[in-house]
């Protein structure tokens, strides 16, 4: 079966899914972290080389209310130094991570950088945090003087350049969009799955359904 080199996650629908429940979106969030741990075991056990994972734009941590804002930084800063850490020592898993959020949410630096870095032919999660890919293409402009660069150039001057294309994008929440200019360069040529699943409700068995749809899909690309 055909598996994505690069599988890039949206995981909306965190709110929601503590509305349903008459909880705040603390809850949500804590609920939305935990639920990732299944899911890269399951990717990189399917044979996905790349997990990237969004945990908000940097709109996400500037407009909303700041005890959620606190919140979204707060469960993913736990989750680094447990869970996550722990998956990633027990998969031999490398660890990287893009965005604004050296600005956004400084206090994420220890727990990253406590991390263990992706080594050649190690699978690796990505994060993007306090992320948008508007930003992403900008930062790359200004690194090359603004204009006149060809493909490979402008690439390697992306945050995430060094990153396979990725294959295929998997939202969650029902709502077939994406949002923040989400890995723009990178997803140029990628195959869309968008679940009706808020991402606290998304299970192995959802993934699995996803990376059999994206097995089934004939990309011509162009031939």
């Amino acid at each position: 079966m055909s598996v994505p080199r690069h599988l890039a996650l949206i995981p909306d629908g965190n709110r929601r899914w503590a509305r349903a429940r008459a909880a705040a979106p603390r809850a949500g969030h804590a609920a939305g972290i935990a639920a990732l741990g299944p899911i890269a075991e399951t990717a990189w056990a399917a044979g996905v080389e790349v997990l990237s994972f969004w945990w908000g734009s940097p709109a996400n941590l500037t407009r909303r209310a700041p005890d959620e804002v606190e919140a979204i930084i707060d469960v993913l800063a736990e989750a680094l130094d447990g869970p996550i850490a722990a998956l990633l020592h027990r998969r031999g898993a490398g660890f990287e991570a893009h965005g604004r959020w050296p600005a956004l949410c400084p206090g994420l630096a220890a727990p990253i950088a406590a991390l263990p870095r992706a080594q050649p032919g190690a699978p690796r999660l990505v994060l993007l945090m306090a992320y948008d890919g508007r930003d992403e293409l900008r930062a790359a402009a200004d690194a090359l003087g603004g204009g006149g660069a060809d493909a490979a150039a402008f690439t390697a001057a992306l945050w995430t350049g060094h990153l396979p294309p990725v294959d295929l994008v998997l939202r969650t929440g029902g709502e077939p969009h994406l949002s923040a200019g989400f890995l723009l360069w990178g997803i140029a040529e990628a195959q869309l799955h968008f679940s009706p699943k808020l991402w606290p409700d998304f299970r192995p068995p959802d993934l699995h359904e996803a990376l059999a749809a994206y097995a089934a899909t004939e990309r011509r690309l162009g031939r």
